[in-house]
């Protein structure tokens, strides 16, 4: 008796499907995928993290996301950016407009020349519009892109607020040259400065071209610091001044 009891507990138990997996493929989970990847092409030019997903989408935990995210990425539906830290997913390009051209230069988002702001440059979104003109403008050949630039903290530089500044993606730059640079994923643009004190420690500079911003001094304490690239040009829009 004890046996044909065991037979039937565990024939009932192999009867209830994994609630995870049944929840991904049940039309509420379709319908759950459908309105996040609604969400990522909507918000392409900063996309949202997985906590932001989390809570637009009434998800219980960051995990129930990266499972709907992996069913989008599995169907072809969106990519992983490398480097995209939190917001590392990003729509596949369907349109051929908005596939890489040769002769042109990308506009991937804005940058500040003032207080650091939450910028494009390690998301991986797909470009905004793009400049018909070629890296080779700029004397460049490659890994070249625009940033609009917000704030005045550069104008004595010639760097003026709506500008574009074209940077060169590289990780590193040399003392004294204009950088785009990441602090905790924020994004400024500033004169990369190296000093050298009395107890000969290098310190790290960042200058602004404008009296009523001082310089900032980068330290540990601030989190993950990193050069995006070197300002190699700048396009200005008639436009901008109308």
């Amino acid at each position: 008796m004890s046996n044909t009891r065991k037979k039937s507990s565990l024939k009932s138990k192999s009867a209830v499907p994994d609630s995870k997996t049944s929840d991904l493929d049940s039309p509420r989970g379709n319908n759950t995928r459908q309105r996040m990847l609604d969400l990522i092409r909507s918000s392409s030019h900063r996309p949202a993290t997985v906590r932001e997903l989390a809570t637009q989408l009434g998800l219980s935990s960051p995990a129930s996301v990266h499972r709907h995210l992996k069913k989008l990425e599995e169907a072809g539906l969106i990519t992983r950016v490398s480097g995209g830290g939190s917001r590392s997913w990003s729509p596949v390009v369907e349109d051929p407009a908005d596939s890489p051209r040769p002769d042109s230069i990308p506009v991937v988002g804005r940058i500040a020349a003032g207080r650091p702001i939450e910028s494009c440059l390690e998301s991986g979104q797909q470009p905004e519009e793009w400049i018909d003109m070629p890296p080779s403008a700029f004397g460049q050949k490659d890994h070249v892109v625009a940033l609009t630039v917000e704030g005045h903290s550069m104008q004595d530089a010639g760097i003026h607020n709506g500008d574009l500044a074209i940077i060169r993606n590289q990780p590193t730059v040399e003392n004294g040259e204009i950088a785009a640079i990441t602090i905790e994923g924020e994004g400024t643009l500033k004169r990369w400065r190296k000093k050298t004190d009395a107890s000969h420690e290098t310190r790290i500079i960042l200058e602004a071209a404008h009296p009523d911003f001082p310089p900032l001094e980068l330290n540990s304490e601030m989190g993950s610091i990193k050069v995006f690239g070197k300002l190699v040009g700048i396009v200005r829009r008639v436009d901008q001044y109308r």
